[in-house]
């Protein structure tokens, strides 16, 4: 300890939970990507369960902790009470990790993604025993803009001692979204002593994609002509029904517009026996595909399918590409509120998962390929001016990953949001 701080060299602890999607993992790499760049002192671990962190380079003197996943024979599908308490004895597991990590670095600062205390609060026993034995440590909460039902959300806050943590163990809470979409302070019955401490820092999003659309299509076989629908569905492992309906609206659009191409990307979670199906009936001028850069296909797209998910979300809007959204049919409705409030300012259309099929999604995407490209594009600014989110969050960590003898040197030139901070 005293040599690390002695030689000016910060130590940075994130966490990330994801174990089925890859959201997350992808947030979190390219937060520390700019912390990284910016702070050349300053290493970084990334603690997660994800199966597909392997997937996703690191940036130098970063390293990942991977925290094990409990595997199951049956897939994780409608598990039983001796798989549901299997499963609670291994996040046990997990738990003991996180503080043996946790303590063994000391880190100057731990940046928790999402779930403040962890995954069902896995994280919890970790954190409050570092804070103990390293009270100059900091601690910070990257709170996605939107959990989850508001009701949900803070009765799952309450039981899991949430608001007290946001009290007594965080430093600051770091808002990945806009006040002006999404107040979560008034929504998450944030207690007015902990308001201060949040920072919003606008959306969080890869850097923007470099490519020539023309080699895209030519890269995937597809015609250079015709307007392109890109359809994703993330790490895929609940897709199938969203690119199913999709294949079906496309084929209906192709009537009427027989120039259409498309381009599904599976994820590469998604079984392979339902990706089979996808491909054996994909239509003329369309392509199933199991992997690519997401975000490099939407800058080439005419009009995006998704699921509501924040990162694909946020990408898509960061190109100003019309966005048709089919959420996550689950019991959290994070993904339904997020499309409810983007289509209530004319930025995408929804599709309920209930009411999914080819003819809604047809009708949905019609509407996406009728806008004016500049028009929308217009719209989404006007609203979400910029999508700088890791700078802003890396301007904001900087109060703490600054060597000590430069914190007083002038800061790093990025304005304040118009919204401000708190």
């Amino acid at each position: 300890m005293t040599d690390r701080r002695d030689d000016g060299m910060r130590t940075c602890l994130m966490y990330a939970q994801d174990s089925k999607g890859m959201g997350h993992i992808v947030r979190s790499v390219t937060i520390a990507r700019h912390i990284l760049a910016a702070f050349p002192k300053t290493v970084a671990y990334l603690a997660t369960e994800s199966p597909i962190a392997g997937d996703f380079p690191l940036p130098d003197r970063c390293d990942y902790v991977k925290l094990p996943m409990r595997l199951s024979l049956n897939g994780g599908f409608a598990p039983d009470p001796e798989e549901l308490e299997a499963r609670d004895r291994f996040r046990g597991v997990r738990s003991r990790i996180l503080q043996e990590v946790a303590l063994g670095l000391s880190p100057d600062l731990v940046l928790v993604d999402h779930e403040p205390l962890g995954r069902k609060g896995e994280f919890r026993d970790g954190l409050f025993a570092l804070k103990e034995q390293s009270p100059e440590t900091k601690f910070v909460f990257g709170l996605r803009d939107i959990m989850d039902g508001v009701e949900r959300t803070r009765t799952m806050w309450e039981q899991l001692g949430v608001y007290d943590a946001l009290e007594n163990l965080y430093d600051g809470i770091a808002v990945y979204g806009s006040r002006d979409l999404f107040d979560v302070a008034k929504a998450y019955a944030i207690p007015p002593s902990v308001r201060p401490k949040l920072h919003y820092c606008g959306f969080v999003i890869r850097e923007p994609p470099r490519g020539d659309p023309t080699a895209i299509r030519r890269e995937h076989r597809l015609p250079a002509e015709g307007p392109l629908v890109v359809a994703t569905v993330g790490g895929g492992s609940d897709g199938f029904p969203v690119l199913d309906a999709t294949l079906d609206a496309v084929a209906k659009l192709q009537k009427e517009r027989p120039n259409l191409n498309a381009i599904l990307v599976t994820g590469p979670l998604m079984p392979s026996g339902f990706q089979d199906r996808l491909r054996a009936r994909a239509p003329r001028r369309c392509r199933v595909i199991s992997r690519a850069d997401n975000f490099q296909l939407m800058a080439a797209a005419d009009a995006i399918v998704s699921m509501g998910g924040y990162n694909s979300v946020c990408e898509a809007l960061s190109l100003g590409r019309p966005l048709v959204i089919v959420p996550r049919a689950t019991h959290k409705i994070e993904q339904q509120i997020r499309a409810e409030t983007l289509a209530a300012r004319g930025l995408a259309q929804w599709v309920h998962p209930k009411e999914l099929d080819g003819a809604r999604l047809a009708e949905a995407l019609r509407w996406a390929l009728a806008r004016d490209p500049d028009a929308h594009g217009r719209l989404v600014r006007s609203l979400i001016p910029s999508f700088d989110g890791a700078a802003r969050l890396t301007e904001y960590l900087a109060r703490w990953l600054r060597p000590l003898e430069d914190r007083e040197r002038t800061p790093l030139e990025i304005p304040p949001l118009a919204e401000g901070s708190a």
